[in-house]
């Protein structure tokens, strides 16, 4: 009863400064019957409270109404006053922002979209918001629906909240209450007011953290509002715990998958009181979570009642192709603006007939209508350009899906690989790399994948000599080059040289194979003149420095050239063995004990093995 004394004299100082008449001695004994539920945590958790942020828009409707803002900041504080004992957390606004929302300002129910657009909490400052608040006109008549009151999505971190109906809400009173002096009514109003705009800031807020509607009406999870709700159930009451508790578990929020997959661990169990059907659809939207996340995807979701269907076509593409298309047809009959559906039917066109069907390419392009900002229909198109071998091609279209990547949030980094795999497929070190690059994947085995070919090979940084899209095909006319050296088939060899020097002229891989040839048939100083031009036109190219050392150990007078060449040889290429056990060589015959010893515990950290003495 102290929470409720303290309420009520706060809500007549708020009733006083808009405006009422300020008296507070006329309340009737049993005024307390007229009064709304006072919101009231049951039991309390341990521990120091946990501030999460709000950021608030508010539209104009709103503020041209007294004391907007004092009002906002009451409710928010009541909300915060159930969750601090409830669940370990304290809501405090960092600031509240004036929210124009143009011609669709009348439609509450596209104020979700408009506020998600608005502010994407993109920007590292915005790792502190836990969320954003949307208030916007209220209805034109009274509703206690609670989906008509505010609007939220699953693990979203937007909440829309329908502002008071003055006049609406007081002739819904009315049929209610008596009659009321001046100071009771304004002390009963405000109460209501302020349970009422609680209670539907509270129900968006836990559906942003999986609540699954209840059945009991004091519930705040009922779909419908009531004047006795107080508090939600035990089992809400641990979901809500738990995902807060987990998305706020670092410096920055864990990402939404993270979150989907624990609630889904906690809920999937059966339990009661709660309306049936609903729990299944709350794991339908958090089983959709997680599979954006592993599809990197920032098309639409699928709506919960189709994922079942949605599903089922899913599994039969694997076995059944024909029959899933035709499947999944029908269910885009019903969804016929679902990007999600449409990514997956340009998916199965691109499998057959093809990318360069023209219903292929047309399904496609309708993703890229519907979800402009989403990678997913860029990449799977110049993957499929890729296979098709008009890399080209493909570049130009994976250059538009990295322009969009920045839009997955925290599902950036996998696309990033995905595109990186794609590069890596197509031979391309150029495009790998400035991939890497954009994505900030260096420690990605890729990376070291492509240094080491680009090193191996003498992929040139140059296209003039080797154009990024004819890299692959170039380290394939090198390695294949090799192949004949080493399968001692020389006169095939000179044949794949020659065609290799036509086609890349100054191609510096092809003179390190050029040296190699000339050393295994005696011709050392043409061999060396060989190494030479590789080394002058690509320094680190590791097989021409293997080679360089070499021929250059064969000479005492040039034993320290040799040495130096081999490090660098190393150096650049750490899984060229041959020029570690050459190098190793070196250093027995100058019985350099300390160098070899050196060199032999790196080579046995990388190797696993001695070397050998």
């Amino acid at each position: 009863m102290r929470c409720l004394a303290a309420g009520v004299v706060a809500l007549v100082a708020l009733g006083a400064a808009c405006g009422g008449p300020q008296i507070v001695n006329e309340r009737p004994a049993d005024l307390t019957r007229y009064l709304p539920a006072t919101l009231e945590a049951q039991r309390t958790k341990e521990g120091d409270p946990r501030t999460l942020h709000l950021r608030v828009y508010v539209d104009a409707a709103i503020r041209a109404t007294p004391r907007w803002k004092d009002a906002i900041g009451d409710q928010i504080d009541y909300a915060s006053q159930l969750l601090q004992p409830l669940i370990g957390v304290k809501l405090v606004v960092d600031d509240y922002r004036d929210w124009d929302r143009g011609p669709e300002a009348g439609d509450a129910h596209a104020a979700l979209t408009q506020l998600t657009e608005l502010d994407k909490l993109d920007k590292p400052e915005d790792q502190r918001v836990t969320w954003v608040i949307g208030y916007v006109a209220p209805q034109a008549t009274a509703t206690k629906i609670l989906a008509d009151l505010t609007d939220a999505r699953p693990l979203g971190r937007h909440v829309i909240v329908r502002g008071w109906g003055e006049q609406a809400e007081v002739d819904r009173l009315a049929t209610s209450l008596p009659e009321l002096k001046a100071g009771a009514r304004v002390e009963v109003l405000g109460a209501h007011r302020r349970h009422k705009q609680t209670v539907a800031l509270l129900h968006g807020l836990a559906t942003t953290l999986a609540a699954i509607p209840e059945l009991d009406p004091t519930w705040i999870q009922n779909p419908t509002y009531s004047i006795k709700q107080h508090t939600f159930s035990d089992r809400n009451i641990e979901l809500i715990d738990l995902a807060v508790t987990t998305r706020e578990a670092g410096d920055a929020p864990v990402d939404d998958a993270t979150v989907a997959r624990k609630l889904l661990d906690a809920i999937e169990p059966e339990f009661g009181g709660f309306i049936p059907g609903e729990r299944d659809l709350v794991i339908a939207q958090l089983r959709l979570v997680v599979d954006r996340a592993k599809a990197g995807q920032t098309a639409d979701n699928i709506p919960p009642v189709a994922y079942e269907q949605w599903s089922r076509i899913r599994e039969l593409r694997k076995r059944d192709p024909k029959q899933a298309l035709a499947e999944l047809d029908g269910l885009l009959a019903a969804y016929p603006a679902n990007a999600t559906m449409h990514q997956l039917k340009c998916d199965l066109l691109l499998a057959k007939p093809g990318v360069g069907d023209p219903t292929t390419r047309a399904a496609c392009t309708r993703v890229s209508e519907l979800a402009p900002g989403d990678p997913g229909p860029y990449l799977a198109v110049g993957e499929a350009l890729a296979r098709a071998d008009d890399l080209l091609g493909a570049h130009a279209t994976l250059t538009q899906a990295e322009a969009r990547i920045g839009n997955l949030g925290v599902g950036a980094p996998e696309a990033w690989k995905r595109l990186v795999g794609i590069y890596v497929a197509m031979g391309s070190l150029t495009w790998t790399e400035e991939a890497i690059a954009k994505g900030k994947l260096a420690a990605d085995p890729a990376a070291a994948q492509v240094a080491q070919t680009r090193a191996r090979y003498g992929v040139v940084r140059d296209p003039k000599v080797i154009a990024p899209a004819r890299e692959g095909a170039y380290v394939t006319a090198v390695r294949g080059a090799l192949d004949l050296v080493y399968a001692s088939k020389y006169g095939q060899a000179e044949k794949a040289l020659a065609a290799g020097e036509k086609a890349w002229p100054g191609g510096p891989g092809f003179a390190a194979v050029r040296c190699d040839l000339s050393m295994r048939t005696g011709n050392f100083d043409a061999a060396r003149a060989a190494c030479n031009r590789a080394l002058a036109a690509y320094p680190d190219l590791s097989w021409a420095l293997y080679l360089g050392g070499v021929i250059d150990l064969r000479d005492p007078s040039t034993t320290a050239a040799g040495i130096a060449k081999l490090k660098k040889a190393i150096a650049v290429d750490p899984e060229l063995g041959q020029a570690w056990r050459t190098l190793a060589k070196a250093y027995g015959r100058a019985k350099d004990h300390a160098a070899f010893d050196a060199l032999d515990a790196a080579y046995q950290a990388k190797f696993g093995s001695p070397l050998p003495r």
